[in-house]
């Protein structure tokens, strides 16, 4: 079964791997199925400050040197790699790298922002217990080779929390309280590879041929990113797809609101991504929001274009 459709056990709750002057690598979550590892990172290269004029006068002056160009350990001597690499290390210690099924890039801010360009990528992995040998490398910006051992959870632990999301427990309770609704961008971006998940991916909503999941919760700070995965089958995927993609765009994915009192603060989602064919349609959407005070957090989950209606949801964190 394609990993999406299925739930697996948190393998590393996220967190900054490296902090070099050159590069900072993050892992945003890894999650463990009996069909493999899937693996979240985030790099990030500083900024730079100096103004095209700047710029130009360093060159002229010939301030700017040529970047030193990291050696190739691990590294093959020539590869098809552009950006960070990211590998792992087999029992007899030899490197195999992994080539990113989902990649993002970002160019970064000019001279006045406060981020540089960024890099985000999923790899898929084998199936691995116990530990990983985590490998980066990126030569060209001088980033050294670098190997990090991660803990993993055993085989058994992930077996019993490898399951289909259609056949998971669903955590929805009906919506009896009165709530007024409120539709907001409650938070500025954040650094989600600095934070931690604090909760277990689950179901949050479902009928026979549409789907809601929690994916991931990370708490920064005072604030908290959400991740919902949304899939539909039959003909209502290929309604959802055909409303998603030209010439109609006008698909929207599952809806979220975090409960406050009596209000329901409905969330603009920062990221979204859709795919669809073949009877089937998925959505994937990023939401960010203030962290409430107390040891649950409750959200109301809907999808009214696939037919779910307003849920609760209370996760403990």
């Amino acid at each position: 079964m394609d990993a999406d459709l299925t739930l697996g056990v948190v393998a590393h709750r996220g967190g900054l791997l490296v902090q070099r002057p050159e590069l900072t690598v993050g892992v945003i979550q890894a999650v463990s199925r009996t069909s493999g590892l899937t693996v979240e990172v985030i790099a990030r290269q500083p900024l730079d400050r100096r103004d095209a004029t700047q710029r130009q006068r360093d060159i002229r002056l010939r301030r700017d040197e040529p970047v030193r160009v990291a050696p190739r350990r691990l590294l093959p001597d020539h590869d098809e790699g552009e950006n960070l690499r990211l590998g792992w290390l087999d029992q007899a210690g030899h490197a195999r790298w992994e080539y990113g099924s989902t990649v993002w890039s970002w160019s970064g801010d000019d001279h006045t922002g406060s981020d540089g360009p960024s890099w985000r990528c999923i790899c898929v992995l084998p199936p691995m217990f116990d530990q990983l040998s985590l490998v980066l490398a990126w030569p060209e910006i001088g980033f050294e080779e670098t190997t990090i051992t991660i803990p993993l959870p055993d085989q058994a632990t992930v077996e019993q929390g490898t399951t289909s999301i259609w056949q998971a427990p669903v955590d929805a309770l009906p919506v009896t309280t009165p709530l007024t609704d409120h539709h907001t961008n409650d938070h500025l971006p954040v650094r989600i590879e600095a934070g931690t998940v604090i909760a277990e991916p689950r179901v949050l909503h479902r009928s026979d041929h549409a789907v809601v999941a929690l994916t991931r919760l990370t708490a920064i700070g005072s604030a908290l990113s959400i991740e919902l995965f949304g899939a539909a089958t039959g003909s209502l995927a290929d309604t959802l797809t055909a409303e998603a993609f030209p010439p109609a765009h006008q698909w929207e994915g599952p809806s979220l609101a975090v409960v406050r009192g009596n209000d329901a603060l409905w969330l603009g989602a920062q990221e979204a991504t859709s795919s669809g064919g073949d009877h089937s349609f998925v959505a994937v959407q990023e939401f960010a929001t203030h962290r409430p005070e107390g040891d649950t957090l409750d959200l109301i989950v809907a999808w009214p274009q696939a037919g779910l209606p307003n849920v609760l949801v209370r996760i403990p964190r």
